[in-house]
C-alpha cells in the first residue's frame, strides 16, 4: 500500500491552493499556511484564463465550474478606434478573486490557516520543520512554498536571487460595463482590444462581475496599460503612496497620488475612444510594477518553490497563474509516478519545471522589450499570443 507524504503548503493563493487540492486528492495529508490575517483580496483585477489555470475546476465540475468567460476576437485598433487587425482566437478571461474563491471553497477552511507567516525552515533528511512568526512550528514530509514574488522561502534558500525591475509598470483598473456608453459596450461585447503606443501598449477586455456574472450589462471591463517609468526618480516617485510610504511592487487602489492619476488621464488622450472611456471611468486605478525573476534551483531536499516564488514572468504571455498551477500538477504527477517516494519525485519534477520557468520568463522578457523599448510590436503579429506551453495553451 502506498504511503503518501504529509505536505505543508506555504501560501494560500492560486498556486498554493491548486497544489494543495491536487496533493490532497492524491492522498497526502495537506495543510495550507497563509500569512494574511483574512481572506486574500483581489490581485490584478482581470486575468487571462489559460486551460491550465482552471483545469482543476473543469476536470472536477465540468463546464459549469468555469469561472471565466470567452471573448471571440483579438482586435488591434489605432488611436481613432479603427480596426487594424482582428483574429478569432476565443481566449477566456476571468478575475483573480473568482478563481481564488472557487479554489478556496473546494479546499475548505478546516486545514487552511490564516495568520501564519513563515520565518524559518529547518530541513532534515526525512522531514521539514516550518517556523511561523506566531510561534507555531509544523513538521511535514514536504514543504511546498507558494509564497509569491516576495517569497520568504526563496530569500532563505536563495538569498542572492531577487526580482529585477523591468523598467515599466502596469496601470490597471475596472469599470462596470453598464456605466459605459452604448458605442463602447458594442465594441467590447465579444472582443479584447489592443492598442500599440509609442512606447508601450494597452489592452481592454471583459471579465465576470463581482458575483461571477458573465452576461453583457453585468460584467466588468478591465484595462491594463503598460507604461515606462525608469528608476532614479520617476519610478520611485510613482510608487510613493498617498501617505508618503514607499511601495516596492504594488500601489493598491486608493493609494495612488492625485498628480499621478491626473497625468494618467491626460495621457489617455492618445487612446482609442473605447479604451479611453474605460480608463477614464475606472474608479480606482492602481499600479503593478513589472519584474523578472529566475531561480536556478527550485528543489531543496524536501522543500520546493512553485509559482512566482520560483519564476516570475512579465504578464505578456498571461501565464503567471497557469505556470503556478502547472507546477502543482507536475508535482502531483511526479509523486504519483514515484509511488509517494519524495526524493525520486522531486528529482524528476525539478528539471522539467526549471525548463518551463526559464522558457516563460525568456519569452515574456523578449515581448516586453519589443513593446516597451524597441517599439517593434506590430498589429496582428501571430507570435504575440498568450500561452504557457505554446500560443493558446
Amino acid at each position: 500500500m502506498t504511503t503518501w507524504p504529509s505536505v505543508a503548503v506555504i501560501g494560500g493563493s492560486i498556486g498554493g491552493l491548486t497544489a494543495a487540492l491536487l496533493l490532497r486528492d492524491l492522498g497526502c495529508d495537506v495543510q495550507i499556511f497563509e500569512r494574511s490575517s483574512e481572506e486574500l483580496e483581489s490581485r490584478g483585477a482581470g486575468i487571462v484564463v489559460l486551460p491550465m489555470t482552471e483545469r482543476y475546476l473543469v476536470e472536477r465540475g465540468g463546464e459549469a465550474a468555469r469561472v471565466s468567460l470567452t471573448l471571440t476576437d483579438w482586435t488591434y485598433v489605432d488611436a481613432t478606434g479603427e480596426v487594424l487587425a482582428s483574429d478569432p482566437d476565443s481566449f477566456r478571461f476571468g478575475s483573480w478573486m473568482a478563481l481564488y474563491r472557487a479554489l478556496a471553497a473546494a479546499f475548505g477552511n478546516d486545514r487552511y490557516y490564516l495568520e501564519h507567516e513563515m520565518v524559518a525552515l529547518d530541513r532534515g533528511e526525512e522531514s521539514v520543520t516550518v517556523g511561523f512568526s506566531n510561534g507555531v512550528e509544523v513538521e511535514a514530509d514536504v514543504a511546498v512554498c507558494a509564497d509569491g514574488l516576495a517569497s520568504t522561502a526563496r530569500r532563505l534558500l536563495l538569498p542572492e536571487v531577487v526580482p529585477e525591475y523591468a523598467g515599466y509598470v502596469a496601470w490597471r483598473g475596472t469599470v462596470p460595463d453598464e456605466e459605459l456608453s452604448a458605442a463602447t459596450r458594442a465594441v467590447l461585447d465579444d472582443a479584447m482590444l489592443y492598442q500599440i503606443l509609442p512606447p508601450g501598449h494597452v489592452l481592454v477586455y471583459a471579465i465576470p462581475g463581482s458575483e461571477g456574472e458573465r452576461d453583457p450589462g453585468r460584467r466588468l471591463i478591465n484595462f491594463v496599460w503598460y507604461r515606462n517609468y525608469p528608476t532614479g526618480g520617476p519610478f520611485e516617485d510613482l510608487m510613493t503612496d498617498v501617505e508618503g510610504g514607499s511601495r516596492s511592487a504594488t500601489l493598491p487602489p486608493g493609494m495612488v497620488r492625485a498628480e499621478h492619476l491626473e497625468e494618467l488621464h491626460e495621457a489617455a488622450g492618445q487612446l482609442a475612444p473605447a479604451i479611453r472611456e474605460v480608463v477614464d471611468k475606472s474608479a480606482s486605478p492602481f499600479v503593478q510594477a513589472i519584474f523578472d525573476l529566475e531561480s536556478p534551483q527550485i528543489a531543496f531536499g524536501r522543500v520546493v518553490l512553485i509559482g512566482d516564488a520560483a519564476f516570475s514572468a512579465r504578464p505578456h504571455v498571461a501565464a503567471g497563474s497557469a505556470k503556478a498551477a502547472a507546477d502543482g500538477w507536475a508535482l502531483r504527477d511526479a509523486l504519483r509516478d514515484a509511488g509517494g517516494r519524495v526524493d525520486a519525485a522531486l528529482a524528476a519534477w525539478e528539471p522539467r519545471q526549471l525548463e518551463l520557468g526559464r522558457s516563460v520568463v525568456d519569452k515574456s522578457r523578449r515581448m516586453g522589450q519589443r513593446s516597451q523599448f524597441e517599439q517593434t510590436m506590430a498589429a496582428g503579429d501571430p507570435t504575440w499570443k498568450f500561452g504557457l506551453f505554446e500560443p493558446g495553451n
